[in-house]
């Protein structure tokens, strides 16, 4: 017989941003347990809706061939034993509550730590203890951001747990689950239905929940339905959505009965930035904005997702444009009021807002950002005139009553003031672009003035932020408080994306050299030697996202280049080479070892440079011009094409070094001749390390 298998958690409103992530990894630890018991389905469904989570098992059956392993984690064996070897206070606690000796424990290591555990064979027992088991653990270990208490049982979860349900086939498991003892009762709309229903099979549960229950208790069918039927009616108004996709799954998660509804504002707030306009739909109201066809102008109308169907949809419609149109009277009258000067003229208050302790006021960082510009540009090619305009503009909406009201919107205020008071768009755009990419898939600054500014505005901070706790560098590099791995993948993303040739040691030089805040070099020195490994670190952040290879990145960034948008053609290139053309990176690694085995051998002082008249054979002398003709190609290194070029070049060059190692006898009787061919050994190493260190990658990876 088919079985099958729900649980489902009923609590008070869970946090709806939160809510997919919680149902997921709730699945996520259902499938871990179930191998662990080997317990085997053919299929798993998860549900979610603001007051449930659920799980439903189909066709399931216990693998009795396997035996059943749990692995339970004691202390770190620094804090299992004491400097005489003896079991911890610590220890004998972990392991009176699992009623064992040391003798039946063993040490397990990762690759920095090492733990004493106890791995447990479990007998196989009958299904529904099986479930309850794997469901017991499987609550627990569901990662919560902000656990919450509500009774006096020390019950933590992210919100009140009212009701267990846990269904075998039509069989209640009877259990007792965070304090509660599991049913069969489901919960139906609130306002919609009777509280409680009789769910008769485990199978059962989506219908009864939609035909008795009025709850669509699949997340991915009520975002689709929301999604589709909000897309038809924006059309039959004439009108087009942009689905925010956050904003979708935010409004997913606050319904259970989705009904769409159409409101409208007065006409005469169009002519208010729709931007702001937009985001106060979104993020205060949770309403879809409409666009007309080309996507560019807000419609007078907005679409509301409500929890409810009711006879009079009216009331609720009106109770929504009241709230928006008074939200939007309110940035009509801070628009007008804060027009009435123009925006150059909020600059001298600026001395009144704080960039940070110690690090001077906005009016400052506005002067230092002006000056960093000036020198960004020189690499940007960003016209200097509308550079130096746009960073004395960059924080004055900061000062405005808009900004006040709604300071989420700065920026975005700022180029509407700035356009309202005739400055140049490109101007504009770069006030409102300076903040991007605020998020790690956040679109780019636009143009080079707006990526000037944003570049110096990133680098400003983060230097300002480093310099004040060089001292307490834990304090950056761990909890990040201040966003500045952010900042970093900004940088990166910016100056990769935008192909800027900028020596990254010079361009925290100049930053450093702005401030004026260090007069001892040397300190200055090694802090920015902190900070370039912490941006390079934010690579593998980036690239490994888009699937490039781990090794890769590392042999490249071993090198501590400079100049990132040299690291994005290396990282291009290499890869491309390593899945078309494999052969020439295993050429090139086992060339490049067995030139470093030779070396790290010798400890004789190398020449300069290679001496012409210490040359006999023509092997090197053949190597020679080919080194040549390689030294000088590398100068022109400025495209992914040409370091793949580069690395077919390469490979050829180790035919030749081969051919060198066959036929030339590198310790020769003379000196003079040896230093020489070791030299030549060593200019090609210095050759290979230009695109990658060969030695640190996995020749693994190659095959």
């Amino acid at each position: 017989m088919k079985q099958n298998f729900l649980i489902e958690i009923e609590t008070e409103e869970l946090p709806p941003k939160d809510l997919k992530n919680t149902a997921i990894s709730f699945k996520k630890q259902i499938i871990k347990y179930t191998k662990i018991y080997n317990l085997l389905y053919k299929k798993i469904n998860w549900f979610a809706t603001p007051r449930r989570i659920a799980i439903l098992l189909k066709n399931i059956h216990i693998d009795i061939k396997k035996k059943i392993y749990i692995t339970h984690k004691g202390p770190l064996i620094t804090h299992a034993f004491d400097k005489f070897g003896q079991s911890t206070s610590i220890t004998n606690h972990w392991m009176k509550k699992l009623n064992i000796t040391i003798d039946q424990t063993q040490n397990i290591k990762s690759k920095n730590h090492e733990w004493i555990t106890y791995i447990q064979e479990i007998k196989h027992a009958n299904i529904e203890k099986i479930l309850n088991e794997i469901c017991l653990l499987s609550i627990k270990n569901i990662p919560i951001s902000n656990p919450m208490k509500w009774n006096s049982k020390n019950i933590q979860f992210s919100r009140p747990i009212r009701n267990i349900i846990m269904l075998l086939n039509d069989k209640v498991i009877k259990s007792k689950i965070l304090g509660l003892k599991t049913n069969r009762l489901l919960s139906g709309h609130t306002f919609m239905t009777e509280k409680k229903i009789i769910l008769s099979h485990a199978n059962e549960y989506s219908l009864t929940l939609l035909t008795s229950g009025k709850i669509i208790a699949d997340y991915n069918i009520r975002k689709n339905k929301i999604k589709e039927e909000t897309t038809i009616i924006a059309k039959s108004i004439n009108g087009i959505l942009k689905i925010n996709e956050t904003l979708l799954e935010e409004i997913t998660s606050l319904v259970e009965w989705p009904t769409i509804l159409v409101g409208t504002f007065n006409i005469k707030f169009l002519n208010l930035p729709n931007e702001i306009l937009a985001s106060i739909l979104e993020k205060k109201q949770k309403c879809f904005p409409i666009y007309n066809k080309n996507k560019k102008n807000l419609l007078n109308f907005f679409i509301i997702v409500s929890n409810i169907e009711t006879h009079t949809p009216k009331n609720i419609i009106l109770g929504y444009e009241q709230i928006i149109n008074t939200q939007f009277s309110d940035v009509k009258y801070f628009f007008k009021k804060d027009t009435q000067i123009k925006l150059i003229d909020y600059i001298p208050l600026l001395k009144q807002v704080i960039f940070y302790d110690d690090l001077g006021n906005m009016f400052e960082k506005t002067n230092r950002i002006k000056k960093l510009v000036t020198w960004i540009s020189k690499y940007t090619n960003a016209n200097l005139e509308y550079c130096i305009q746009a960073a004395k503009l960059s924080k004055c909406d900061l000062v405005t009553n808009m900004a006040f009201e709604f300071p989420e919107y700065s920026g975005i205020i700022g180029m509407y003031y700035a356009l309202y008071h005739s400055i140049p768009k490109e101007i504009s755009i770069a006030i409102k672009e300076q903040y991007n990419p605020r998020f790690s898939k956040d679109i780019l600054p636009s143009h080079p003035v707006s990526y000037s500014l944003a570049l110096a505005d990133k680098i400003d901070t983060l230097v300002g932020i480093f310099h004040i706790y060089h001292n307490d560098y834990d304090k950056i590099s761990e909890k990040d408080p201040f966003a500045l791995r952010r900042l970093a993948i900004g940088i990166l993303r910016i100056i990769t994306k935008k192909n800027l040739n900028i020596n990254l040691y010079k361009l925290l030089n100049q930053s450093f050299e702005i401030y004026n805040i260090l007069s001892n070099d040397l300190i200055k020195k090694n802090l920015i030697q902190k900070i370039i490994p912490f941006i390079l670190n934010k690579i593998f952040t980036i690239y490994e996202k888009r699937t490039y290879d781990h090794s890769i990145i590392k042999s490249i960034l071993m090198n501590n280049p400079e100049k990132l948008i040299y690291i994005n053609y290396k990282i291009k290139a290499m890869s491309y080479i390593l899945k078309n053309h494999p052969d020439t990176i295993i050429s090139i690694i086992h060339t490049n070892k067995r030139i470093n085995n030779i070396l790290k051998n010798t400890h004789t002082t190398l020449f300069q440079d290679i001496k012409p008249e210490l040359l006999q054979q023509y092997e090197e002398n053949q190597l020679i011009e080919k080194l040549k003709f390689l030294t000088q190609k590398n100068n022109l290194l400025d495209s992914k094409e040409k370091y793949i070029f580069m690395l077919f070049q390469l490979q050829k060059l180790c035919v030749h070094i081969n051919n060198f190692f066959n036929n030339v006898k590198i310790n020769h009787e003379n000196i003079d001749i040896k230093i020489n061919r070791l030299t030549l050994l060593k200019k090609i190493k210095n050759l290979f390390l230009i695109i990658s260190n060969f030695s640190d990658l996995n020749l693994k990876l190659s095959k």
